[in-house]
């Protein structure tokens, strides 16, 4: 079996990586299931009906001096900007990579989530939803 650690794991913002980053998490696919139970039905029926490629969260140490990173997705997010294939990239080793496929796209929806505490690091977190493409592994 094969196992992927988690500290080679990144975030990439084309060919920058995001600095500071500690986790990241893809929501997953999902798909509606559509209620056609009618009148008269002892149990429930369902169809299905369309599908998302869900959300994505990435978060870590602040670093307001990460201007090809950090800065980038906060300027995304505040200019309704969107993410292509392969321009936002999150690995799980140092070669392989989950993006929006073609024809998709990631709009950053939650930046500058800050956090800061007296006693350790202050912390950052974005969110993002993909719209209109699966995420593929690269």
């Amino acid at each position: 079996m094969s196992v992927k650690v988690g500290k080679t794991a990144s975030v990439k913002l084309g060919t920058y990586s995001i600095s500071e980053l500690g986790t990241w998490t893809l929501s997953g696919f999902t798909r509606e299931a559509l209620d056609t139970t009618e009148f008269g039905d002892d149990i429930k029926t369902f169809t299905f009906g369309v599908g998302t490629s869900g959300t994505l969260s990435f978060a870590g140490n602040y670093d307001a001096g990460d201007s090809t990173g950090q800065d980038l997705i906060n300027s995304a997010c505040k200019n309704a900007s969107v993410f292509t294939g392969g321009d936002l990239k999150l690995y799980i080793d140092n070669t392989s990579y989950y993006t929006v496929d073609t024809g998709g796209e990631i709009l950053i929806t939650k930046s500058d989530a800050t956090t800061m505490d007296k006693s350790g690091l202050g912390q950052v977190s974005f969110e993002g939803t993909i719209s209109g493409g699966a995420i593929v592994l690269i």
